[in-house]
């Protein structure tokens, strides 16, 4: 046995134990001594959806506020409605908590796998006080870039589709494509996957109902665009005045995002450069997200702590982990008092922050590799060709 192997095992255990004691006291917390109104939203949306009633109405006899996940969501989460609340929290949170353990440690095996799952495991806690989706949906892209470093097209098509059934923003997990053979191939797996999940409602509704309901959904998401959440769209409005609309800012983020690999063809072999754009997408997710939230986060941090803990060390990775590591905890940590919270990193969106600053740092990063191999004319020594066919 290698003498390492002892001393990550028993800290991933400790960790594996956490992640589920941690499960455990907040399906206590949301699910018994009192029920989550989050949880209600969705164990409601699959009521209604086989009462055939309207998704995105207001249902104040069953929870507050809306529902604004798909129809294809609310069938999907069946087995959480038709449990018990309390078990199907418990069963929600293990859910979440679990898979983006097992990503974490499939993507970074070893010490720095056991370092990530430390350092997200705030925002982890706190995105199951939320009881939302977003740990589950850090886990799926996760998994479907692990799924194409293994030439796997169907796996990690099904990860990013199922990923978007749950939030749209998944959907940026393409871009990870764009480095593989066989985009094409990949193109149209994805779609055909998308146009299944989109009717798979069709076994418990009507063509003319589910219909009704994506136009719906769409009314309910057009009222939400003018929200600027925690996303990069409201540091701009904050601090110089910018009281642009979102899609041009999102739209120039996602030129930004997608230029390295335009430009860096020849890093496409590399697996660090593959990984670099993981980090990227996984921040940008949030940072261009106009509903991005503070259980949003789980996503942006980790994608954050990897491009930190997965890669070669220096002083611009130290200090920006530094700062995500105390913006989470000053923000989610009760060792602060409230007025604190409530006048000053509340409403200066001081959450985001380590967000933009580690994105633009990584867009830095990605540039510079791109120029430089591009720069070289050729694929640096020990890289593999693009394999042919794409």
């Amino acid at each position: 046995m290698h003498p390492t192997l002892p001393r990550i095992a028993r800290p991933r255990r400790w960790l594996l134990g956490l992640y589920l004691v941690s499960a455990l006291l907040v399906t206590l917390q949301q699910g018994v001594l009192h029920q989550s109104n989050n949880f209600r939203v969705f164990r409601s949306a699959t009521i209604n959806l086989f009462a055939r009633r309207d998704l995105y109405a207001a249902h104040p006899e069953q929870h507050v506020d809306f529902y604004k996940y798909s129809p294809t969501f609310a069938l999907l989460f069946l087995p959480f409605a038709w449990l018990p609340f309390a078990l199907a929290l418990l069963a929600w949170n293990l859910l979440n908590a679990l898979l983006l353990y097992y990503a974490l440690l499939r993507l970074l095996p070893g010490r720095p796998g056991v370092s990530a799952l430390a350092l997200v495991y705030l925002e982890l806690l706190l995105s199951m006080q939320y009881t939302q989706s977003n740990a589950l949906v850090t886990a799926s892209m996760i998994l479907a870039f692990l799924a194409l470093e293994r030439g796997r097209q169907l796996g990690a098509a099904a990860w990013i589709a199922l990923g978007t059934f749950i939030k749209l923003f998944p959907l940026a997990g393409v871009a990870l494509a764009l480095c593989h053979p066989r985009r094409w191939r990949f193109a149209l797996i994805l779609a055909g996957l998308a146009v299944a999940l989109a009717a798979l409602p069709l076994v418990v509704v009507s063509p003319d109902a589910l219909a009704a309901q994506y136009r719906s959904w769409r009314a309910i998401e057009a009222a939400d665009t003018l929200n600027r959440g925690y996303s990069l769209m409201q540091y701009l409005y904050m601090w110089f005045g910018a009281d642009w609309p979102n899609w041009p800012v999102q739209l120039a983020g996602t030129a930004l995002l997608v230029a390295p690999l335009a430009l860096g063809r020849a890093r496409w072999s590399d697996a660090a450069f593959r990984r670099l754009v993981l980090c990227s997408v996984l921040v940008y997710v949030v940072l261009f997200n106009h509903q991005s939230e503070r259980a949003t986060f789980v996503i942006a941090y980790t994608g954050i702590v990897v491009w930190c803990v997965g890669s070669a060390p220096s002083r611009l990775k130290t200090a920006i982990l530094a700062l995500t590591l105390l913006v989470m905890v000053v923000h989610d940590v009760e060792i602060v008092p409230r007025w604190v919270k409530s006048e000053i990193l509340i409403p200066y969106r001081i959450k985001g922050v380590p967000c933009v600053v580690a994105w633009f740092a990584i867009q830095a990063e990605l540039f510079a590799t791109a120029l430089r191999s591009e720069s070289a004319g050729t694929a640096l020594p020990g890289t593999a060709p693009e394999p042919r066919g794409a």
